[in-house]
């Protein structure tokens, strides 16, 4: 064996291990364009659909709807973000980890689907009661009507109505054969003329 030859034994262990390539940049846009069109999509269905899906839905639901919403778009945003900075880094230039992109696309993804859960799961709110103006042989009488006990329509005091001449003040029955008409009405208000009670 000559000077000049390599000993074996002293080679260097990095020539036989060599790093690992990092992503590559075009897995990087593959990502990019993905979670772009995902996030534009969910976006648009969002603004054609509205919130007639969460009306029917109690206001604590819309409200924690509407966070969740927030939260999932965030974090597909960033998740795009992410990716277009490893899609674009310089020839030559190690390209960052797609590992956070992938959390936050799934986490993102998921908590959108919490939401439209949340929507389809959650109890309706209860249905506001419908005003009545009833017309009778005495004038007009407003507030929640009954068709209890029978025979008779009975008119319940709204608390949510401000006290007028035809506001109902208390538990009131009306003859089914004295009234001439129901009309649903959104707000007890007196009408421009009353009519003229019966003798």
């Amino acid at each position: 064996m000559t000077e000049n030859e390599p000993v074996p034994e002293q080679r260097s262990l990095a020539a036989e291990e060599p790093p690992q390539d990092p992503p590559d940049a075009a897995q990087a846009a593959v990502w990019r364009n993905g979670l772009t069109a995902v996030t534009a999509l969910l976006a648009a269905v969002l603004v054609l659909r509205g919130p007639a899906e969460l009306a029917s839905v109690h206001w604590s639901v819309r409200v924690l709807s509407a966070a969740l919403l927030l939260a999932g778009f965030a974090l597909l945003v960033r998740a795009v973000l992410l990716a277009i900075a490893a899609a674009s880094a310089p020839a030559g230039q190690p390209v960052s980890a797609l590992t956070p992109v992938r959390r936050l696309a799934v986490v993102g993804l998921a908590v959108l689907g919490a939401t439209v859960l949340l929507g389809w799961l959650a109890p309706a709110a209860p249905t506001p009661a419908k005003l009545i103006q009833l017309t009778y042989d005495h004038g007009i009488i407003c507030g929640l009507v009954s068709l209890e006990p029978d025979g008779y329509v009975t008119v319940l005091p709204d608390p949510g109505q401000a006290p007028n001449r035809i506001t109902a003040k208390a538990r009131t029955l009306v003859p089914v054969a004295a009234v001439h008409g129901m009309t649903e009405v959104g707000v007890c208000e007196p009408p421009a003329t009353l009519p003229t009670p019966a003798p």
